[in-house]
């Protein structure tokens, strides 16, 4: 009984185990596969209300997925001493090929009416992405910060946050390699 209860504890410990013991420190994928690092990040009055999720899926494969952000919970640490961003730092680890940022939704609270009626209003977004970026094997590429702008119009910004992001893999993922990555921006980014 007591070894079955040690086992059992060994396999929850196991199961949450973080992105930085997964890694251990290099960014460097199998060598037949590829990472692509992804921000998530949002422009709100009201983040603690607001998610958000990208849809993606292989041109070369069947492969498919989503990315999410809950911007209550989440936060990006750039370097030391500056303010960390609302979002989330995505990590796909994929195997080689073409692919496709199909969408991406977005919820969250408006109450810029200022009206009792409208406080705590739950809004959504859709958003045509249509970007596609490539993963070639052994290598890691960032591309570029996805921010959703939910006030008033929301919309989209494609950013190169590099700098902020990049400070984030060295503090909480404890990457030694982060110059090693390839930049490969998304169309449009500022």
């Amino acid at each position: 009984m007591k070894r079955l209860l040690i086992a059992c504890a060994v396999a929850l410990l196991a199961g949450c185990t973080t992105l930085a013991d997964q890694l251990q420190g290099s960014l460097q994928p199998a060598p037949d596969s590829g990472h692509a690092i992804l921000a998530m990040t949002v422009r709100t009055y009201a983040p603690e209300n607001a998610t958000a999720m990208v849809y993606w899926h292989g041109l070369d494969n069947g492969l498919k997925g989503v990315l999410r952000a809950n911007f209550g919970l989440d936060s990006i640490f750039g370097p030391a001493g500056s303010d960390p961003a609302i979002g989330r730092l995505q990590l796909l680890a994929l195997p080689p090929g073409r692919y496709m940022l199909d969408k991406a939704t977005a919820r969250w609270a408006d109450d810029a009416a200022g009206d009792n009626l409208a406080i705590n209003t739950q809004r959504s977004a859709s958003f045509a992405l249509g970007q596609s970026f490539t993963v070639a094997a052994g290598h890691s590429v960032y591309l570029g910060d996805i921010r959703f702008n939910l006030d008033y119009r929301p919309d989209l910004s494609y950013l190169d946050s590099r700098q902020r992001d990049y400070a984030h893999m060295q503090r909480v993922w404890h990457i030694n390699d982060s110059d090693s990555v390839q930049l490969q921006l998304l169309p449009g980014t500022q």
